[in-house]
């Protein structure tokens, strides 16, 4: 599918390339399983960014790592969307976000622990990185997996008592053992969903295949000098510019219960739409947060969407279908990935399957 005089880009939902990206942690088996690759295997490639216009920082080599291409004709949906931003975007989003899209899109695996890390809120990326986004974050548990004897868990949020000393004297004596310690662990199940607040330490604990939304940027602060797997972790990536000092500061050291951190950042998804077709749950919606929202379809026979109000990005969970827009017709399969403009209005979803086909709609904030 090209762009033509009828159809401009801006007019079709664009599907994209799997857009792998290097992190400092190991996994991505589940991912590649469910993206049907030919045998999926762990490495340093545990993430693929979706729908992104993000550059990674501290990757690996790769120019221009993090950046989503569009199947049709190879560009970078970036380049894409600066020709004509307001027909991408919304007049409204543009005018306060420019060409930015305020959110990033992520599906990771992990094999080994992430290592504890915390992201600035948006007063302190503007200080220190100026940049109008911190990186609060949602996760979607998709799958799981046990490894090497553990189940599926995340770290998440400071136990009451932990001091910023204390902290800092753990990072510069790398006591790992004391800085897990600090923090909540939770056992995680397929269908958990959590928000994650900028300030609040986390750590993705092995066996977890999740969607993340996020404010987009790539500002993680690490604690660990070693990776799980032995693999020394420079400066930069730990404090990203800020040093060793000023890093800290992007900590949030209020203390938690563990049943206050479950009642604050675990979220019941809700169920918006329920009929003998169509299933709506809200995953993150308004009520945690105005940075953006994330919701899931299920869809038995069809579903039609006359406008969303917004741009949005779409992700096929699993089944098979079609999608139809303007007398065009994309396929639809399990991993595939979609940019909709918001130009784009009118969409019908078919399902073409035995079982149901399932998808996120991830949203952009509120303009």
């Amino acid at each position: 599918m090209k762009e033509d005089i009828l159809y401009p880009l801006y007019k079709m939902p664009l599907k994209l390339e799997k857009n792998r990206v290097y992190r400092p942690f190991i996994g991505g088996k589940l991912l590649e399983e469910w993206q049907n690759d030919e045998n999926p295997k762990d490495d340093h490639y545990g993430e693929r960014w979706i729908s992104s216009l993000t550059e990674a920082r501290a990757s690996s080599t790769n120019e221009n790592e993090g950046l989503s291409i569009i199947i049709s004709n190879n560009k970078t949906l970036k380049q894409v969307i600066q020709e004509k931003p307001i027909k991408f975007l919304g007049e409204n989003h543009y005018k306060k976000y420019g060409n930015n899209l305020g959110v990033l899109v992520k599906a990771l695996d992990s094999y080994s622990r992430l290592l504890i890390q915390v992201h600035p809120n948006k007063e302190l990326a503007k200080k220190y990185f100026n940049s109008p986004f911190g990186k609060t974050e949602a996760w979607y548990i998709l799958d799981t997996r046990e490894v090497n004897g553990e189940q599926p868990y995340i770290l998440l949020g400071f136990k009451e008592g932990v001091t910023k000393e204390e902290l800092k004297e753990a990072f510069h004596k790398q006591d790992i053992k004391a800085m897990e310690t600090m923090m909540h662990k939770f056992f995680v199940n397929q269908g958990d969903v959590f928000f994650i607040e900028a300030g609040l330490p986390h750590a993705i604990g092995s066996g977890c295949f999740l969607i993340e939304i996020q404010e987009p940027t790539d500002y993680t602060i690490r604690v660990e000098k070693t990776t799980p797997d032995g693999r020394e972790v420079d400066d930069f990536s730990c404090h990203q510019g800020l040093g060793f000092e000023k890093m800290f500061e992007c900590f949030n050291y209020t203390g938690f219960s563990k049943g206050n951190i479950e009642d604050r950042f675990k979220i019941n998804p809700k169920v918006i739409w329920n009929s003998t077709d169509v299933k709506v749950e809200n995953l993150i919606s308004e009520k945690q947060t105005s940075l953006f929202q994330m919701q899931k379809l299920s869809i038995k026979s069809k579903l039609k969407l006359e406008s969303m109000d917004s741009f949005a990005i779409f992700i096929i969970l699993k089944g098979e279908g079609k999608l139809i827009c303007n007398n065009l017709e994309l396929e639809l399969n399990k991993a595939d990935e979609f940019f909709i403009p918001y130009d784009v209005h009118n969409l019908e979803l078919i399902n073409q399957g035995i079982e149901q086909l399932e998808l996120i709609i991830c949203f952009p904030p509120k303009s």
